[in-house]
């Protein structure tokens, strides 16, 4: 018996068309001549399906090759059998039918297993799309309710307006392939390839009217714990600024008043978001967002208090960028710019940030860093705490941050803007600093941009008050403490250009001696006297009467010993004699003192008062060093300047 190796489809298929090329025939032609479809000769050379058994010997035939060949898909090779040697190679045809219908059964078998694998395949891949389809219908589906949930009932919207779109055509993607892999008949997926076909023109073609309408603007922190939204109108360019929103909802809140052009939105911390553009003016805008809760018409403790203190960036370059806030003023430097901003000129957002204007400008926004915390009790930037500023441009910008060089202890109630000794004061920015302790730096009200330092005897730090002067507009305002800067109170003094000297005795009692105008060593001016700690000051005095006219030494120095009792030198203008007159009666009246022995000693020092003993010393003119003194004359008072003795 002979036995036929049976081949796999592939090769039975290949066979056959090498066959079908060789007779130069289509499958068309193939087919028609043995009276089948072209789609089964496509079949058969594909390996995809085998011909039925009745089909072998017709098709043997056309192609001109044996049965036996067909089954093993090639030719045999020419053999010369001796029937003499060998009867038993002789098969009958018996036989010979035997093994082609066991080798088409065996081939058919295979072919129909592999067959009924790839449909098999078919079928899940079929069964999971229509399962990942229903899935995701059921998905956008429940998404696109919530949404027309939170709209109607809250005003929600889609943060970008074509996600209304681009959700629907995923309802009617996933429905249309869950319906067409469950439907068998050929019509009724035609008709919803059709029906899915209309409705995504329709949807697309609004997607293309109102989509599109709105330019979005959607920006995270970056930590993505913040999320704001703004849509801007691209016919009238207006602005809607959006809040609450959750990843893809949010709500409209306010629309910008103005046309907005050249937007740029930009986080700048915690949840500051900063809009900065042109309006139709093309005047630079800035509007800042802040997302946890409404800005409007709520109280806030200033922010520039909290920002108290010297800044800088802290990447030590070229380009250092310096930030001084006190309370008077902000001033920023850097590398090529200086401004001044007046506290009135800026806008305050919460007790986060501050937008810096100059001349009605926005120049630059400080706001606090993700780390800065403020201090419950002074509301100021603790320490270690960080601060973010920017310049304002539609253009790109970088965002620095700066850190305090003050130093700064956990407790701030002392802190201030600069740090000072016991008993010193500092004007700096037309601020005046002082500190009675060392430890609490106080600022001191008034407007001190036109002093630059004090003599010894024109300020007062002392036990019992605290005293300084300044000037605006020609006149002079007295600040006084008598509770060592916890309170204040300011004065005008009507009269006077500068303060020569001041003197306190107590906490209530005071004097000073101030000057109008010097004229060849002459001085016109007066005393003035408080009884009520500074609060209020009566003139006293208006200097030696010489006939016509009143007046003082441009030396002229003052010293009290009590309420009643002082002094007040009078040089003279070539310095070479000084007179020195006396009060007992609280500065209203003085006369003069005529103690020297000796008619050459001509020179009346100021005296000196220490443990209520009044020492003059009167020497021949007048010199700094004593040693060069010719003539030297002391007399003491121990009865509060009621009489003098002369001692040696």
């Amino acid at each position: 018996m002979i036995s036929y190796k049976i081949m796999d489809n592939e090769k039975f298929g290949n066979f056959i068309k090498e066959l079908r090329k060789e007779k130069n025939l289509t499958q068309k032609q193939l087919a028609d001549k043995i009276n089948i479809t072209d789609k089964a000769i496509s079949k058969w050379e594909r390996g995809l399906s085998f011909p039925d058994i009745t089909m072998l010997n017709i098709l043997s035939k056309e192609l001109n090759v044996s049965v036996e060949e067909l089954l093993n898909g090639e030719k045999f090779k020419e053999k010369v059998i001796n029937n003499k040697e060998d009867d038993n190679l002789k098969l009958n045809n018996s036989e010979k039918h035997i093994d082609i219908e066991k080798a088409v059964k065996e081939a058919l078998e295979k072919a129909n297993h592999k067959q009924e694998k790839r449909n098999q395949k078919i079928a899940k891949v079929k069964k999971v799309t229509k399962i990942v389809s229903a899935i995701l219908f059921i998905i956008f589906l429940a998404l696109q309710i919530i949404y027309f949930y939170l709209f109607f009932n809250y005003g929600f919207e889609y943060i970008v307006d074509s996600f209304f779109y681009i959700v629907n055509e995923i309802i009617f993607t996933t429905l249309f392939l869950f319906l067409l892999f469950s439907f068998r008949k050929k019509k009724i997926k035609l008709a919803l390839i059709i029906i899915f076909f209309i409705i995504t023109l329709v949807n697309i073609a609004f997607m293309g009217i109102y989509g599109f309408r709105n330019k979005s603007y959607v920006r995270f922190s970056n930590n993505l714990k913040y999320e704001f939204v703004a849509k801007q109108n691209r016919e009238t360019n207006e602005l809607s600024i959006y809040k609450n929103a959750v990843v893809i909802f949010a709500r409209p809140m306010q629309t910008l008043s103005e046309t907005v052009n050249d937007a740029k939105i930009r986080w700048i911390s915690r949840d500051i978001f900063e809009i900065t553009y042109k309006n139709n003016e093309n005047l630079l805008k800035e509007y800042v967002v802040t997302l946890n809760e409404d800005t409007f018409n709520l109280e806030y403790r200033s922010f520039t208090k909290s920002l108290l203190g010297k800044w800088q960036n802290k990447e030590q370059t070229n380009k250092l960028t310096r930030l001084y806030v006190d309370s008077k003023n902000i001033r920023l430097k850097t590398y090529d710019k200086e401004y001044t901003f007046e506290f009135e000129e800026c806008v305050q957002v919460r007790e986060e940030a501050i937008i810096l204007y100059s001349n009605k400008k926005p120049r630059y926004i400080v706001a606090l860093s993700n780390d800065a915390e403020l201090d419950e009790e002074t509301g100021i930037i603790k320490k270690g705490g960080n601060i973010i500023i920017s310049e304002i441009s539609t253009n790109k910008t970088i965002k620095e941050e700066l850190y305090c060089i003050n130093y700064k202890t956990d407790d701030l109630t002392n802190y201030n803007y600069v740090d000072l000794a016991s008993k010193t004061y500092k004007i700096e920015n037309g601020v005046l600093y002082f500190s009675y302790d060392g430890i609490k730096t106080i600022t001191v009200p008034g407007d001190f941009t036109n002093i630059e330092s004090y003599e010894k005897d024109q300020y007062v730090i002392s036990e019992d008050i605290i005293l300084f002067y300044y000037k605006i507009n020609g006149k002079t305002y007295i600040v006084t403490s008598n509770d060592k800067g916890v309170n204040w109170n300011t004065e005008q003094i009507p009269s006077g250009n500068y303060i020569k000297s001041i003197q306190f005795l107590n906490e209530n009692t005071g004097f000073i001696l101030m000057f109008n105008d010097e004229t060849m060593g002459d001085a016109t001016g007066a005393i003035f006297k408080t009884t009520n700690s500074g609060r209020s000051w009566e003139e006293v005095f208006k200097g030696i009467n010489y006939g016509d006219y009143s007046i003082f030494s441009s030396g002229t120095e003052m010293i009290f010993a009590n309420e009643n009792v002082g002094f007040i030198t009078m040089p003279d203008r070539m310095g070479e004699v000084c007179d020195l007159f006396i009060t007992r009666d609280g500065g209203y009246t003085f006369e003069k003192l005529n103690l020297a022995t000796d008619p050459k000693l001509d020179y009346y020092l100021l005296p000196t008062i220490e443990n209520g003993i009044i020492n003059i010393k009167i020497t021949i003119g007048y010199a700094e060093d004593d040693s060069r003194y010719i003539t030297v004359e002391n007399f003491v008072s121990k009865n509060n300047g009621e009489t003098f003795e002369k001692v040696l």
